[in-house]
This record gives structure tokens, sequence and C-alpha cells, in this order.
């Protein structure tokens, strides 16, 4: 079994282990990945922010991805 090979969508590097790697998502679906080499101060900040404001879900029956504001209860 063949495991799928991520690579950056900027500099084409491998993803080697997860570390501080982002997902570019557009609509609920991955688009791309970014290493940390290749990441904006501007994309790492807000990759921050929504870790610390967004619960992520995964993937919903449709196949997009989904997160909710930290701290709600029952939704």
């Amino acid at each position: 079994m063949s495991r799928t090979v991520i690579k950056c969508g900027r500099c084409h590097r491998r993803m080697r282990n997860v570390g501080e790697w982002n997902v570019v998502m557009r609509e609920g679906h991955i688009e791309s990945y970014l290493c940390p080499r290749c990441q904006t101060p501007e994309e790492n900040a807000g990759a921050e922010v929504n870790l610390a404001t967004l619960d992520y879900l995964g993937p919903g029956p449709d196949g997009c991805f989904r997160g909710r504001p930290k701290g709600l209860i029952g939704t």
C-alpha cells in the first residue's frame, strides 16, 4: 500500500514530518500545503489565529472540511 506524498505547493519539498506545515484550504477542500520555509509571516500568523479560535471537525459527508469556533457546545 503506497502513501500519498505531500509536497509544498511552492518549493515542492517533501513533508517528512508534520511540524509547522500549513494546509491551504479553498471552499472546504485542500488546495495545497506550505512548508515552514515558504510560509509568509502573515500566513503563519493566520494559521496560529485559526488554531487558537477554531475546532477542526474534519470532512463532512460531502467531503468538505469543516471547523467551528472554539467553545461552542452541542453544535
